[in-house]
């Protein structure tokens, strides 16, 4: 029985546990995304709903009232209804919120006329019921506007009976009902954008927004969606680069439940089959995070956004005017240690990179972490595919490992006083005492089952240049001649010898008596000169 009594009253807590599942459905406004987007991206921001799953699955062409107009389409096909596909959905998707907009076409673009008000009254209360069934919560949208930018031309006077859709589902309050009348904020929006700019356009079309038309339902929306949720605060919305990603996302998982839950409307896209979409949109959401939580500061005179990336830390540095093709060098360990390489790359356009993999010694999953940023990059900062690594001590094994993994991403090395076999540091098997800490480390983040497996690999740099040089990507090494910690001729003096004999290219520059530290040069000029050159066409 205590038992029993102790699982009670766990049960609100898991049940609270359980992420939202929200779905949006409508017609083509809806279906189109940006408003649902712009509202999804809002609730991300909350700590309540930013891990929530948000499907948008609206339809073009759709009523709820079940009618159509003769030849619809040409005479291709009729309007589809949502009560043919909503018993398929429900059940599929199991939402916990239902966030409904229709209207648009339920009075078939006709005067305002009774039959056809208690065909769209009835559609949407049988959506309310066969939602509620399944235990989720419903919340309407009145229909947008109708040819809100020249309303005198409406000689149907359709606004209207849009007009009395909406004034219908407002007074479904008093019953109970969850509503949000988005039309007198929509008209305010567009009559301030006009007075603003007169060539303010909402609808091309008299019905499909343009962005800013998208904006402003959005805005509305959320501004009764925020109190009905309980959630406090103002709305934020996304913005450029987080936008288009969380549209992707949207957009990959729209059609793949679509075409999963088996809608019936020609011309829609096929969609992925479900599990390969929801991989991608995880993916995605890890980016859309990322690039919504970015935050600015100052590197030395240069705009610095900070971010998380799949959780890790990850950062860019941007020029203030970037060199033609976007190129940029990426320090793999101890960003912002002797910079003044990475500030001079920064003087001639390049951008400056980093992700922490910091104790992972470039194992796989390091290289995986690494991947990651670099897709992120090229794909939302527009920068070269080709990259410098930049590998500082035991930055050089995940520098040397990533260019071999991928040497047609990899414009050159600069590596100083690099590790490039971990027997020698952190293992400790040759001159140096090594660190038995990172070397226990090491092998864990491996896999290795014991350390003979370690000391067997030969996956380290020292014996893994050819793909390096096959691709003839040049190498730049500063090192101390007297390194006492990754003693030259385990490490840097074997690289130069076999990538030589692999006909690849390679310059050593040495300082005399130099210890493991202090890393790069006090003058960074043939740094910088190597590396403008390696990137030169």
């Amino acid at each position: 029985m205590k038992r029993l009594l102790a699982a009670l009253l766990l049960l609100p807590a898991l049940l609270r546990a359980a992420e939202p599942r929200i779905l949006f459905l409508g017609d083509s406004i809806t279906y189109d995304g940006r408003w649902t987007t712009l509202v999804e991206s809002a609730l991300r921001s909350t700590e309540e709903f930013k891990n929530a799953d948000i499907v948008n699955m609206g339809l073009p062409s759709e009523t709820v009232s079940g009618l159509s107009e003769e030849g619809h389409a040409g005479g291709k096909f009729p309007r589809p209804d949502l009560h043919e596909r909503l018993g398929r959905i429900l059940p599929a998707f199991k939402p916990t919120l239902v966030i409904a907009c229709y209207g648009m076409n339920d009075g078939i673009y006709l005067p305002p006329d009774p039959a056809r008000e208690a065909a769209y009254q009835k559609g949407i209360a049988r959506l309310k019921d066969d939602a509620t069934k399944t235990g989720a919560r419903v919340i309407f949208l009145t229909p947008p506007l109708y040819q809100a930018d020249k309303p005198s031309s409406d000689p149907a006077r359709y606004d209207a009976a849009l007009g009395r859709f909406a004034g219908w589902l407002a007074s479904q309050k008093s019953q109970g009902w969850e509503t949000i009348d988005i039309r007198p904020a929509l008209r305010a929006s567009i009559t301030a954008a006009k007075q603003k700019d007169p060539a303010f356009t909402y609808a091309a079309d008299d019905i499909h927004p343009g962005d800013q038309g998208h904006h402003f339902i959005a805005e509305a929306t959320c501004a009764s969606l925020w109190p009905l949720l309980k959630i406090p605060g103002k709305p934020e919305f996304a913005e450029g680069n987080a936008f288009r990603v969380l549209k992707e996302r949207q957009d990959l998982l729209k059609h793949a439940w679509l075409s999963a839950t088996k809608h019936e409307r020609p011309g829609i896209p096929e969609g992925q089959p479900l599990q390969t979409a929801n991989a991608l949109a995880e993916t995605l959401l890890k980016d859309y995070q990322a690039l919504s939580s970015t935050k600015l500061s100052d590197w030395n005179g240069y705009q610095r956004l900070d971010f998380q990336l799949a959780g890790r830390p990850a950062l860019l540095v941007r020029p203030k005017t970037p060199a033609h093709g976007n190129p940029w060098i990426w320090r793999t360990e101890f960003f912002g240690h002797e910079p003044q390489g990475d500030v001079g790359l920064l003087e001639n356009g390049f951008h400056v990179a980093y992700i922490d993999v910091q104790n992972l010694y470039g194992a796989p999953v390091a290289l995986e972490a690494m991947d990651h940023l670099h897709a992120f990059l090229t794909k939302y900062y527009s920068l070269s595919k080709k990259t410098t690594l930049e590998g500082f001590s035991r930055g050089g094994l995940f520098a040397f490992n990533w260019a071999a993994l991928h040497p047609d991403q990899t414009a050159a090395l600069y590596v100083d006083a690099p590790v490039c076999d971990f027997k020698s540091w952190p293992g400790g098997k040759g001159l140096a005492p090594g660190s038995p800490e990172d070397w226990q480390r090491l092998i864990k983040v491996y896999n290795f089952p014991d350390e003979a497996a370690a000391l067997a690999w030969k996956g380290n740099p020292v014996d893994n240049l050819a793909p390096i040089a096959k691709a003839r990507i040049p190498i730049l090494a500063v090192i101390g001649d007297a390194d006492e910690a990754v003693p030259i001729s385990e490490n840097i003096d074997l690289v130069e010898k076999r990538y030589q004999d692999l006909g690849g290219h390679i310059e050593v520059i040495r300082k005399p008596g130099g210890k493991h530290h202090p890393h790069s040069l006090p003058d960074p000029k043939p740094i910088v000169d190597f590396v403008l050159k390696a990137v030169s066409p």
